[in-house]
């Protein structure tokens, strides 16, 4: 009696995972696809979705990396804020710009705590983003709202527009994270074949 092959879901160790995860974060590829990614949403929203790739940088690099690359997200869009869409060049322009930035580094090292959990299977890797994803939101949208009393400067922000910007970080975290896990199960699966 021949017992059947494994399924390539069951087969795929956590040692394995992680072992691809590392490979992935390791790699050139990612962090160039996000920064890319990143600089292209510029063209989309006027404000990158930076909870967005700030989380996913965070569960999906090393923390040196992951800074790097969701800082140059930032920085990119606050170029391109203050050069091609004519941002105003006041104080009250260039603090939401580095609330904003302040906000982007606080989600990646909340991301980059990577518990136990979330290194080792993929049930645990994606609970990990979108707790990251939430969590980071709450995080960046508070640290705006303490702000907005004092640098409102005539913009409204009720809970509609929170509401539009939870559903566009959302999107463009689901986005990337189905991405990053199709790179991630193509690594492991190069790493680790399955016999059969």
């Amino acid at each position: 009696m021949t017992s059947k092959p494994p399924s390539p879901i069951t087969s795929l160790t956590a040692s394995g995972f992680s072992q691809a995860w590392r490979s992935l974060a390791r790699s050139r590829f990612w962090p160039c696809l996000l920064l890319a990614l990143g600089t292209a949403s510029n063209m989309v929203y006027a404000h990158t979705p930076l909870v967005a790739f700030a989380a996913l940088s965070g569960v999906s690099l090393s923390r040196r990396r992951a800074i790097a690359v969701a800082l140059s997200i930032w920085l990119v869009n606050q170029t391109i804020g203050f050069s091609l869409r004519g941002y105003p060049l006041t104080g009250t322009a260039f603090t939401w710009g580095a609330l904003m930035g302040l906000g982007t580094l606080l989600i990646v090292v909340l991301a980059t705590m990577r518990p136990a959990f979330s290194q080792s299977s993929w049930a645990g890797h994606f609970l990990w983003t979108l707790l990251a994803v939430m969590v980071g939101f709450v995080l960046y949208q508070g640290l705006i709202m303490l702000a907005y009393p004092v640098l409102a400067d005539g913009h409204a922000m009720g809970w509609d527009i929170i509401a539009q910007l939870l559903s566009q970080q959302l999107i463009w975290a689901g986005a990337i994270a189905i991405g990053h896990g199709a790179l991630l199960w193509r690594q492991q699966t190069l790493l680790n074949p399955v016999q059969s």
